[in-house]
């Protein structure tokens, strides 16, 4: 039969605040006394602590993953950050050459134009290899996608460039984009979700190719200048989309000319991980 003996209370982690004072698990405030039942105890058991009337707060650390005290400061950790998403294809012919492609940079310093056509970008649309291969208003979900050869760099910002060929005869491809979801998974066992909502994911829209011409759409959310917080429309005078799913429609014309469009996230730190956090057990201040 396993036992496991308790040999020290503050091995458990306890942070001790007092009034005006903060003790750490290395002191002990000389009013303070935590008892138990008895000192063995077998594994699973119930331990339920007595705390004298001592500090005003307690938070207790249990050494589970995401609970631990030694992590509370903890704000990056390299792990395996990893990318999911769902696109729709809902117009244009098939084949063509439209495409969506899925890249990365980590000197983005500029959202505009210029700035986008100024960074490094890596290309790493064949990580996913569920991309949308029928028209169609149902979503694909990609792949998984590990982004660790990231984690060196202090930001990356991710990026889908919807590239739209002229056609005389048919309409350039019309996409949708929703769910994307970047967490950061760690060997502790956490999981810190980096980008989880459209709210927290701060996309922005960038036209490179054909921003002026009559009859040209872009993404429909906010541009480097121009946000729902200071507009409805975007500069392109599209409609700012405040929730999933993100479209880009060229419009059914055809003969629209050609078109590079990028959908663009805020910047990450790919490393981000939450600190770890105690479950407070009193609090009388």
């Amino acid at each position: 039969m396993k036992r496991n003996t308790l040999t020290s209370i503050f091995a458990l982690s306890i942070i001790l605040l007092g009034s005006c004072a903060k003790y750490d698990i290395n002191t002990t405030p000389d009013d303070f006394q935590v008892t138990t039942d008895k000192l063995e105890f077998k594994v699973n058991d119930k331990i339920n602590f007595n705390f004298n009337s001592g500090p005003d707060m307690i938070v207790f650390y249990s050494g589970e993953p995401g609970k631990r005290y030694e992590n509370r400061e903890r704000s990056l950790l390299a792990g395996i950050p990893k990318l999911v998403f769902q696109t729709s294809m809902q117009q244009g012919l098939i084949p063509n050459n439209d495409s969506l492609q899925l890249l990365i940079s980590t000197n983005l310093k500029n959202y505009d134009s210029a700035g986008v056509l100024a960074a490094k970008w890596t290309d790493i649309s064949l990580k996913n290899t569920k991309w949308p291969t029928a028209l169609a208003t149902s979503y694909t979900t990609s792949d998984t996608i590990a982004l660790t050869e990231f984690n060196s760099e202090a930001q990356v910002n991710i990026a889908f460039r919807a590239i739209g060929k002229k056609y005389a005869t048919a309409a350039q491809r019309k996409w949708q984009v929703q769910n994307l979801n970047l967490s950061n998974f760690s060997d502790d066992g956490t999981v810190t979700p980096l980008f989880s909502t459209f709210a927290n994911t701060g996309w922005v829209q960038v036209s490179t190719k054909n921003n002026s011409t009559p009859g040209f759409m872009a993404w429909n959310v906010g541009t480097w200048n121009q946000s729902t917080l200071t507009s409805v429309n975007n500069s392109s005078g599209i409609a700012i989309k405040s929730a999933y799913p993100i479209q880009f429609d060229p419009s059914a014309n055809t003969n629209v000319d050609d078109n590079e469009d990028w959908l663009i996230t805020a910047p990450i730190n790919l490393k981000t991980v939450k600190p770890d956090a105690g479950v407070t057990i009193k609090n009388e201040l």
